[in-house]
């Protein structure tokens, strides 16, 4: 109630006043707002270079008033959004109408400005004239604008303005005091400039005035924000420094701002990442349109959001209710690296689960302040495990007969369908590989919680697969049980926080006048399984789309940079070796610039293999890679078809011209030709790992052979060169460019000119999950066509 008051009085002392917002002039000789200083909703009427800035998105009305009472024939009606804007005047019985648009920042000058408009009356829009506008802002103290209206007309006159923000030695309050001069040229006349000052000593109350030294005519003017509403007034004093009339305006933006009352203080924030957490968003292209298929977020757009809300003072902490979603170990790393950085600046996590998995139970193990379950709810966690079906008993019987050549007994991925059980090598390759996976398990939960476990988590999942409540609470798994309805007078009680918001909105106005140069980063992704030809964004790495976009990015001369983002089980040989070819290229001619690699989930077999001639390469400790090696599969049919009865004849010229056909077995001699078409692909394998790691290769023999590692391992043995997500890579960048510029990272993908759209629809979602292996199986052989020679990663482990 006391809240609600306070808002009463404000409003009634808004409207009992004049004023004027920040210092174009109107027909009533009325208001003049600054051109530099101006950059919310009246940017559209003051300088439309302004809307670049991205602050006067919304909706908003101004009106006038006398002391007999409100104006019914003038008023103003602004539509905005970014770098676009609609204005309609009216006065008397006309309509005065404005469209305005602008520049967004740009590479080059990122603090400079150009707008225009087209100002037509009534219905008469080609008799309408022009005005062209810059606003340019080189420090977050100085501002300079100015504006040439009415162009094709001879009254044709021109505003030019100054802002200074003088408390440049305390940042903090830089923007809650700015003076502003604006003076108008007119045949080749100055008039007396304008003077003003503008203030926000208190969060949502603004004070200002302004002297008019031509007319000799002062202005004040008071306005209040409420969260995403402004609403005030401004006028200036008559010839006997009376305030008789006045404007009135009230704006609802897009944007939050400081708020005279916080209505948003202290607040939990019950974030929601169900569903998939993906790289990229996966798409079909339809023609001119890229089509999303998938659900889920992506993993930068949450980074992105835990961030805001890390330097955000209104959020006390963050809330998870029954987020169960989807990742790769080693995005869920990076998960955890973002969190624990929001902790840092004191911020509090909690979750609450009616049922939870080893995966997200681990998570949450790992950054939580406080775990509760509901008391009929229960912790799943078993641990880790691969399992593969083999097939060869079942293709023997079909009379399919399967060659697997392989360059390594370590190297499985056809193993599969040429064994009857996992061979002694593949299972050693995954033993040393689930060992380092859940050391990285045991770090977090332990690192998490071990102050409050009963015993190591290694020894509590060898007690039971699945924990109820009171067994959970009683060996430290959790903090407490009971209801969700419970939870928020939990919150209220530990953190003195009595609000729970489930949709978190970030949208700030912008204070700030000026942002430190960039340097453009051009970032690709790279994700899939690799095959020839065009991929699909977020699905698969097609050798054209992916050194196309590599080649354009190395190309343009704004981009400084390249980090590829790897989240890829490998794939062809041959587009494999096209497209590490366009990073090789990114380190020689009159293009070169730096590379960084980025490893996702897998980086392995191809994978790497695209990764090797960047700069630097990046992975989490739990990322999986390595797998140098390579396989060739080809099934042969001639059994299959005696027993169906089939006959086939050939008529050939060359000795080899039907080599590997399906329809007969090769020769021996004809395997020994694959077995060394596979031995000559590795040999290059490990050659271009040892020229693009800087290693010696008999170095890189002992750590190929097809063997699969953490990237923890990987770092050990010198495939890689740090640990951490896209933030450790940004870093590497910054050392490779020597310089301390904040990096401006931008996507470079092949979609960039397609129309989008979005369904959030995936098929695999439908099979049932006992044939989900068989199914991503069949969708990445579909990939391959020809493409015999392979370098794939057989299987990833799943977290149970």
């Amino acid at each position: 109630m006391k809240k609600l008051g306070l808002f009463a009085v404000v409003l009634l002392i808004a409207f009992s006043m004049n004023a004027q917002n920040s210092n174009v002039e109107n027909e009533d000789g009325g208001t003049h707002f600054s051109v530099a200083g101006t950059d919310d909703f009246m940017a559209a009427k003051t300088n439309p270079a302004a809307l670049g800035v991205g602050n006067a998105g919304g909706i908003s009305l101004i009106g006038n008033y006398n002391e007999n009472g409100f104006f019914e024939d003038w008023y103003s009606v602004i539509i905005a959004d970014d770098n676009f804007a609609y204005v309609l005047d009216r006065i008397g019985s006309n309509n005065y109408h404005r469209l305005a648009v602008a520049t967004g920042k740009t590479d080059l000058l990122p603090n400079l400005y150009f707008g225009s408009s087209w100002d037509w009356k009534n219905k008469y829009f080609k008799k309408g004239d022009f005005s062209e506008s810059i606003l340019y802002r080189p420090a977050d103290f100085v501002s300079l604008g100015a504006i040439g209206c009415n162009l094709f007309d001879e009254d044709r006159f021109y505003n030019l303005g100054i802002a200074l923000r003088p408390l440049i030695f305390d940042t903090s309050w830089l923007d809650r005091l700015t003076f502003s001069a604006d003076a108008k040229l007119q045949d080749e006349e100055w008039e007396k400039p304008v003077v003003g000052m503008q203030t926000e000593l208190v969060n949502g109350l603004k004070l200002g005035a302004s002297y008019d030294l031509e007319n000799e005519k002062i202005g004040v003017n008071f306005g209040i924000t409420l969260d995403k509403i402004s609403l005030g007034t401004f006028g200036k004093a008559n010839d006997d420094n009376e305030f008789k009339t006045g404007q009135y305006y009230v704006n609802f933006s897009d944007k939050s701002f400081r708020s005279l009352i916080n209505f948003n203080k202290n607040q939990f924030v019950d974030y929601k990442m169900k569903g998939q957490i993906l790289e990229t968003k996966q798409a079909q292209k339809i023609g001119p349109f890229t089509v999303v298929m998938s659900k889920g977020r992506t993993l930068q757009s949450v980074i992105d959001e835990i961030n805001k809300m890390k330097d955000d003072a209104d959020v006390k902490g963050i809330v998870f209710i029954n987020e169960n979603f989807k990742a790769s170990f080693a995005a869920r790393q990076e998960l955890i690296d973002c969190f624990l950085d929001f902790k840092k600046a004191g911020k509090k996590i909690v979750f609450y689960f009616e049922g939870t998995s080893g995966s997200n139970y681990a998570f949450a193990a790992a950054i939580a302040d406080q775990i509760y379950l509901n008391p009929v709810g229960y912790i799943e966690f078993q641990g880790l495990s691969v399992s593969s079906p083999y097939l060869h008993t079942l293709l023997d019987t079909l009379g399919i007969d399967v060659v697997n050549l392989r360059s390594h007994a370590y190297k499985t991925a056809g193993n599969m369908f040429s064994e009857d059980h996992m061979t002694p090598e593949e299972r050693e390759s995954y033993e040393y590989l689930l060992e380092g996976i859940f050391a990285e398990i045991e770090l977090m939960v332990d690192g998490g919680r071990g102050d409050r476990l009963s015993k190591p988590i290694r020894e509590l999942i060898d007690e039971t697969p699945i924990w109820d409540a009171d067994v959970a609470l009683k060996n430290g798994l959790i903090d407490g049980v009971i209801y969700e309805d419970e939870l928020e007078q939990k919150l209220e009680d530990l953190y003195q926080s009595k609000k729970i918001t489930e949709k978190y909105e970030n949208e700030i106005f912008n204070y700030d006048w000026s942002e430190p140069a960039q340097e453009k980063i051009a970032v690709i992704y790279a994700v899939g399984y690799i095959h020839s030809g065009k991929g699909m964004p977020g699905r698969s790495i097609g050798s054209i789309t992916t050194s196309e976009a590599i080649k354009k990015a190395r190309e343009d001369k704004s981009v400084k940079g390249i980090i590829l983002r790897v989240d890829s089980g490998g794939g062809s040989a041959l587009a494999s070796d096209i497209i590490a070819r366009e990073v090789q290229l990114c380190n020689e001619g009159k293009n070169k610039k730096p590379v960084v690699v980025s490893m996702g989930g897998v980086a392995a077999s191809g994978g790497y293999y695209i990764s090797i001639y960047a700069d630097k390469i990046v992975c989490q400790p739990g990322t999986i890679t390595g797998s140098i090696g390579v396989v060739g599969i080809m099934p042969f049919f001639e059994r299959m078809f005696d027993k169906i009865h089939i006959n086939w004849d050939t008529v050939k010229i060359g000795k080899y011209s039907d080599y590997a056909r399906m329809s007969r077995l090769p020769t021996e001699e004809e395997t020994k030709i694959g077995e060394l078409m596979i031995s000559n692909f590795y040999d290059k394998f490990i050659q271009h790992v040892a020229e693009g790691r800087d290693m010696d290769v008999k170095e890189v023999h002992k750590v190929a052979q097809g063997r699969v590692w953490t990237g923890k391992q990987a770092l050990d043995c010198g495939l890689v060169d740090a640990l951490g997500g896209m933030n450790v890579a940004v870093v590497e960048m910054q050392k490779l460019m020597k310089t301390d510029k904040k990096l401006r990272l931008v996507e470079y993908n092949d979609s960039d000119k397609t129309m989008k759209l979005e369904f959030p629809i995936d098929a695999s979602t439908y099979i049932p999950e006992q044939l989900q292996t068989v199914w991503k199986i069949s969708e990445t052989v579909k990939q391959f066509d020809d493409d015999n020679i392979q370098m794939i990663l057989p299987y990833v482990p799943e977290i149970k």
